[in-house]
């Protein structure tokens, strides 16, 4: 620091750009002399007591005489000669030891201070428009960092501030978002966001979680309540990647707004449906698919539609993908995985049809909050009479255009916590990871007869497959694209992709070339073979091990920044990895272990397992509910497939406040028919246990479904998962009981007589002298038991 003495020049230009700024902000001046106090005091120049004393002395009052009795005043109040004092030795002592440079930072640091006191004035009111959260906002950001910044309380209640009010009002989100979102993030939010000016609303559920992950794993820093300065090359959360071997990112995206949907529904006279989620189950399950149709065909207000035209002029012709953000999606404890739709856009032709075709989807998303999965999901955890409106994020979808179609080149879901562990060596806290080449649709949903690559990030070429012919049967072969020229979303055959793509990068990575039975990875990155000889294994890129441990890095910061398991999903497009979801990971409750009894008579067992078990007990089971897989099998049309699941949905319905499991062929689920029976959340939500029967004649395979929205309803809703392979001969299988036993399903629901033949319910107290079923799973031993207990 430099006195007047010292060097005359330097505090006279000083002065002068202090004067040029008192002069520019006159209605500030007081403030702006009241920080230069304040930062005199703090770096040591001169207390503001020694000012004070000395404004006292000049007014001819003589110093402060301290008494140290804190009853009694030290000084009488000031007049206004006397401040006029204090303002003229703080400008003094400021120009005197301060430099140009340090007086530029201290009034932007006045002028923050200001704006932040208009910010926080507006974010504690309940109720405030947009346009005026917003423009405050923006003029706060439009000010330079500076390289002094707001003190820790105010930067904390003004981020609290904005979160409630542009992204969460749950407590646990906030608690943890405060932390790492600074207010300038804010703006990036704002300019994207979708919305009437006169109204507010949130982003949304989904939104909130990609946002604050981004944040999260993009920050250098420890979590702190400073509102730090960042260094100039600084990317906001919208565009920002991580340097280094931890690059990630997240999609171009769009938030239309939660309030939004009051402005459709309203607009439309839809008011009538917002009842819906006080109807029946089968009422709800009825009426959706008008409801559906009624919203696909609903107008928007004309300044969303305008907003929307601006989005699709800014993104161009780029596939875009608009998903749900419900108020309540990806909640701590509820995540409602899958509960609502998510739409992709092709968004090729005219703007006109482009424009038809987001409205449409949008709108499909807003009828999917009205549907019988998310209403019946609300019920069972007490949210049925939250207010919940729905906002929309839309993306660009990430990937690469290759020939007719569009995918990334890979995508999938991981966990920072590994609930299925197929060998002693896999560490639960290492997290998992289900990979699969193309859209992330097969690594979320259960379709097909393929599986998603499952990689234990700790050993990530350790494969639960055990023998090459397993894996070639189980590895994938189709993969879901957009197509561009269709304008729809498909799923296509190796062959028909490798048609298009042999010049997309990582290929060698992703593909195994079959030879002599066995499979090799690539030894370039040229691949020269047909492609009824490629299997999608990710062999090469497991065993790099280069991006398992940049998601294992990822996810163990996430789960310590929220203090709980953590799940993510993502997608790569063959140069950088973009985070798409990130939500707080619902766990599987064991309890102690328990061990399998050896003693039941023969006569008493219905079934035995030896697969992946995990440890529980299933006790006092009144009903069983049985599909045999040959039944099924012999339904000769998806109409008749689909009117088994239904009739599964009644009897979750009339069983409710009884004890049932289900037993059905292959995976329970499935978007496809013939693999299992096409049930929803809302068709087994009641149910104790799902059991999923493999039969090898019959073709029927349990997937390894850890990871999936399927499995996440199960385990939110403590429903225990087993599947059973009857054809094992180390296992039993009772099938006198399972067959002969009298079928109760005309009296539990008589409207389903005639699919006797299909749906067996089976009484057990009925049909065992009053014993009632139990289910012993030790997940150790990987053995489990059911029988006929007293």
């Amino acid at each position: 620091m430099e006195s007047d003495q010292e060097n005359p020049v330097v505090a006279q230009t000083a002065s002068e750009r202090l004067d040029e700024y008192l002069a520019a902000y006159p209605h500030l001046a007081d403030r702006i002399l009241r920080q230069f106090l304040v930062s005199l005091h703090e770096r040591g120049v001169v207390s503001i007591d020694q000012i004070y004393d000395e404004a006292r002395i000049s007014a001819g009052a003589g110093p402060t005489n301290s008494s140290g009795n804190p009853n009694v005043v030290e000084a009488p109040r000031g007049g206004s000669s006397e401040r006029e004092i204090v303002n003229d030795l703080t400008r003094k002592y400021a120009v005197s030891f301060f430099s140009r440079h340090q007086i530029d930072s201290i009034i932007n640091l006045a002028l923050k201070r200001e704006e932040a006191d208009k910010l926080r004035a507006i974010v504690s009111l309940n109720s405030v428009s947009f346009r005026l959260i917003s423009d405050t906002l923006r003029r706060f950001c439009a000010l330079p960092e500076g390289e002094m910044q707001l003190p820790p309380d105010e930067a904390i209640g003004i981020r609290v501030g904005l979160i409630r009010h542009f992204i969460s009002d749950q407590l646990e989100f906030i608690a943890i978002a405060k932390k790492y979102l600074r207010i300038r993030d804010f703006e990036q939010i704002v300019d994207r966001i979708i919305g009437a000016e006169s109204g507010m609303g949130r982003i949304g559920g989904k939104a909130a979680g990609m946002f604050l992950a981004s944040t999260i794993i993009s920050n250098r820093r420890e979590p702190s309540t400073q509102e730090p300065a960042l260094p100039k090359e600084f990317i906001t959360p919208l565009q920002r990647a991580m340097d280094g071997e931890d690059s990630v990112a997240i999609p171009e995206s769009f938030f239309l707004r939660s309030d939004v949907i009051e402005d459709f529904i309203a607009f439309n006279g839809f008011g009538e449906y917002q009842n819906q989620k006080y109807k029946t189950p089968e009422e709800i399950r009825k009426e959706y698919r008008l409801i559906r149709g009624v919203f696909r065909n609903g107008e928007f207000p004309a300044g969303i539609v305008d907003r929307l035209r601006g989005v699709l002029n800014a993104v161009g012709p780029h596939p875009l993908i608009v998903r749900s953000s419900s108020l309540l999606e990806d909640r701590f404890g509820t995540a409602f995985s899958g509960k609502y739709a998510s739409i992709f856009v092709a968004n090729q032709g005219s703007m006109e049809h482009r424009l038809r075709e987001l409205l449409g989807a949008i709108a499909e998303v807003y009828a999917s909050a009205l549907g019988p999965d998310p209403l019946l999901y609300r019920r069972e955890h007490d949210l049925i009479d939250y207010q919940e409106d729905m906002a929309v994020l839309i993306q660009k979808v990430i990937g690469r255009r290759f020939g007719p179609y569009f995918a990334p080149m890979f995508a999938g879901v991981a966990f920072s916590q590994n609930e299925y562990r197929w060998s002693p060596r896999i560490k639960k806290e290492e997290g998992l990871m289900r990979i699969v080449m193309g859209l992330g649709t097969r690594a979320v949903d259960r379709v097909g007869s393929e599986f998603p690559r499952m990689v234990a990030l700790g050993m990530p070429t350790l494969r639960h497959e055990s023998t090459m012919p397993e894996v070639m049967k189980h590895s994938q072969r189709t993969i879901d694209v957009i197509n561009m020229q269709r304008n729809k979303m498909e799923s296509i055959t190796i062959d028909q992709l490798w048609a298009q793509a042999q010049d997309l990068p990582m290929l060698d990575r992703l593909f195994s070339i079959r030879k002599d039975g066995m499979l090799a990875s690539p030894p370039g990155t040229y691949i020269d073979c047909p492609a009824g000889d490629l299997f999608v294994t990710f062999d090469k890129l497991m065993a790099e091990a280069r991006f398992p441990n940049q998601m294992r890095r990822i996810l163990g910061k996430l789960e310590q920044a929220y203090g709980v398991p953590v799940d993510v999903e993502f997608a790569h497009d063959g140069e950088r990895l973009y985070l798409l979801q990130c939500r707080t990971l619902s766990q599987v409750e064991e309890g102690e272990r328990v061990h399998v009894p050896t003693d039941v008579p023969d006569e008493r067992v219905v079934f035995t397992a030896n697969k992946f078990i995990r440890t529980g007990l299933i006790d006092g089971v009144q009903f069983v509910v049985y599909i045999d897989p040959r039944d099924y099998d012999g339904l000769a049309t998806k109409e008749a497939r689909t009117a088994v699941a239904r009739v599964v949905g009644r009897l979750n319905d009339a069983l409710a406040k009884r004890s049932f499991i289900l037993i059905g062929p292959g995976r329970w689920g499935s978007n496809d028919i013939r693999l299992g029976v096409p049930v929803t959340y809302a068709d087994i939500s009641k149910s104790k246990m799902l059991i999923e029967v493999a039969r090898e004649r019959d073709g029927y395979v349990p997937e390894v479904s850890f990871g999936t929205h399927f499995f996440q309803d199960l385990v939110e809703a403590r429903i225990a998962y087993l599947p059973l392979y009857p054809d094992d001969r180390r296992n039993r299988y009772n099938e006198t009981f399972l067959h002969e036993s009298p079928n109760s399903l005309a009296r539990v629901l008589p409207e389903a007589a005639d699919m006797t033949g299909v749906v067996r319910v089976i009484d057990v107290a009925g049909v065992s002298d009053g014993r009632l079923l139990r289910v012993v799973m030790d997940g150790e031993s990987d053995l489990a038991l059911a029988y006929l207990a007293d």
